[in-house]
């Protein structure tokens, strides 16, 4: 395979458009790649995909995800919709010639992989969170493979959990060190690093929480320092009075701070959580409520268990609860074992070569 063509979709989110770019990224590297991206128009993986890939075509789709309850009589629309762009999407296969398709889910994930299926080209699917999504667990038949980041969400495929593999979540690859992350920051390299984050959305919870504990944070006295990403659109000015704080709306390469912090807090999503097991870092999460299928609860709850951080649910957030877990996790050690993973791109790369015999 020292030439591939591989087509890939995922929802519009970081959590579904990261996870394709890591593994987009190393296969890149092993072969002369050609990409077809199906992207959700408008959505952050239309904005970023020509700026993050080469030798990318992209193909922006007009789909809606289903209304929630799922018997609403609308999601009839919804449903006649992903069956238009179905013919587009095999319209867009049949030229490019995909050696496969690898999607990481969400609801664009339905018409591309039924186009797939169509045209005989193998599908590997990528679940990111730990209770897998409706639109993976609805086309796992379809699907060569399926790549679990929890072993424990093998089980929830049923039938199907013999196609599984326990990947892990890919994740993008660190290039910078401490030092310089501390001293772009003017941080003071002693002291302890904690990365605020509340996804790639932000969180107005989170930020509101950390202003009032930041409040109870003795200035002179601290051993704490914070890079605080409040999201797009939120306002900075209330951080500007705490030295200990520096916050910007969004960082780009938000990851390379992960991997260098001594702690996280965070909300519950795929690639944050990805990360965060990745490098070993220190978490504390709090898992945002409104959630489908409350995911980020079950993908908390996996990282707590590997002893890498502690849950605290939305309801039982107070400034002093917060101070007293930073305090603690700060002085636990850090679970060191490894997780055994298969890389994506290794099965991927086997599974192609043992059907080409």
């Amino acid at each position: 395979m020292a030439d591939l063509r591989v087509a890939l979709c995922g929802g519009g989110t970081g959590g579904h458009y990261y996870p394709v770019l890591a593994v987009a990224q190393r296969l890149s590297k092993k072969y002369d790649t050609k990409f077809l991206y199906f992207t959700i128009a408008g959505r952050l993986d239309d904005k970023r995909v020509e700026r993050d890939f080469s030798n990318v075509r992209k193909i922006p789709l007009k789909v809606r995800g289903l209304l929630r309850p799922i018997y609403k009589p609308s999601n009839i629309r919804v449903i006649l919709e992903h069956l238009a762009q179905a013919k587009l999407v095999k319209k867009e296969m049949e030229k490019f010639k995909p050696d496969f398709l690898f999607s990481s889910g969400g609801y664009v994930s339905f018409p591309v992989v039924l186009a797939a299926r169509r045209l005989n080209i193998p599908i590997f699917l990528h679940e990111q969170n730990a209770l897998p999504g409706m639109a993976n667990k609805r086309l796992v038949k379809y699907a060569t493979a399926v790549f679990v980041s929890f072993e424990e969400s093998i089980e929830k495929f049923g039938k199907f959990a013999y196609k599984a593999r326990f990947t892990g979540n890919p994740v993008r690859q660190i290039r910078r060190r401490r030092e310089e992350i501390f001293e772009e920051l003017g941080f003071t390299p002693n002291k302890a690093l904690i990365v605020v984050m509340g996804g790639s959305q932000g969180s107005s919870f989170i930020n509101q929480k950390m202003l009032e504990l930041y409040d109870l944070v003795n200035w002179d006295e601290t051993n704490l320092q914070f890079l605080h990403v409040t999201g797009k659109g939120n306002e900075l000015k209330s951080f500007e009075k705490y030295p200990f704080v520096k916050a910007f709306e969004y960082i780009d390469d938000l990851h390379e701070y992960v991997a260098k912090a001594d702690l996280v807090i965070t909300r519950g999503g795929a690639t944050s959580v990805a990360e965060i097991i990745n490098y070993r870092r220190k978490a504390i999460v709090i898992p945002w409520s409104g959630a489908a299928e409350n995911h980020q609860y079950y993908n908390a709850v996996s990282l707590e268990k590997l002893g890498l951080g502690y849950v605290i649910l939305e309801n039982a957030v107070t400034p002093e609860l917060l101070l007293s877990r930073i305090e603690n996790s700060l002085s636990r050690k850090t679970l060191s074992t490894p997780v055994f993973k298969e890389p994506v791109e290794l099965i991927i790369e086997n599974i192609i070569r043992e059907e080409s015999r």
